[in-house]
């Protein structure tokens, strides 16, 4: 007769690792998920850290680059030599200007000065210019006339030559008495048109 022998301890033993393995193999497809999420963020964590790192290090030779004096010194001469430049061109900027505007005001020729010495010619007024500023065009001088009937005329006379954009005056005076010949002296401020 046969006989089986039955070895419950051994049987025991194999269904507790079975059930160890399936806990086991439950527990880590439950937990696979996460640790692998945590491993990916350790690993971003880490190039991030790393990166961090590697600026930092740049920065620091960049700043060290930028406050050292045999790189200062050139950068120092730089912006000396363009803050040179700048006012250089502002001034040329500004003397073009000036030359233009200046070129657009004419010039005191003797013909202008006869023009303006015709106006009162024949009325016997006399001009004695006493300045001209060539800046701003304008021009003054002194009429005499022996009668004050003549002064208004001569006035209109100067606005219409054509010569000046500008007459202003401010009266007259009497010259009696003032150790001059009888008659009455005009102070005359003229502003020069622009050539057309």
């Amino acid at each position: 007769m046969a006989t089986k022998q039955n070895n419950f301890y051994l049987q025991y033993q194999l269904a507790a690792k079975a059930g160890k393995n399936a806990d086991r193999k439950a527990f880590l497809r439950k937990a696979a998920p996460g640790a692998i999420i945590v491993a990916g963020c350790m690993l971003a964590w880490g190039g991030v850290f790393l990166h961090t790192a590697m600026m930092r290090a740049d920065t620091r030779d960049l700043r060290a680059w930028c406050a050292d004096e045999q790189n200062l010194t050139p950068y120092q001469q730089s912006l000396q030599d363009q803050q040179a430049a700048d006012a250089y061109h502002s001034l040329t900027d500004y003397a073009n200007s000036v030359t233009s505007l200046l070129a657009s005001y004419p010039d005191l020729t003797s013909s202008l000065l006869n023009r303006i010495d015709a106006a009162g010619s024949g009325s016997g007024i006399t001009v004695e210019f006493t300045s001209y500023d060539a800046a701003s065009g304008v021009l003054q001088f002194n009429a005499t006339s022996n009668t004050v009937i003549d002064i208004p005329a001569y006035v209109r006379a100067l606005q219409n030559c054509g010569v000046f954009s500008d007459v202003d005056y401010t009266g007259y005076q009497s010259t009696n008495g003032r150790g001059q010949p009888a008659g009455y002296a005009l102070n005359l401020r003229c502003t020069l048109a622009a050539p057309e």
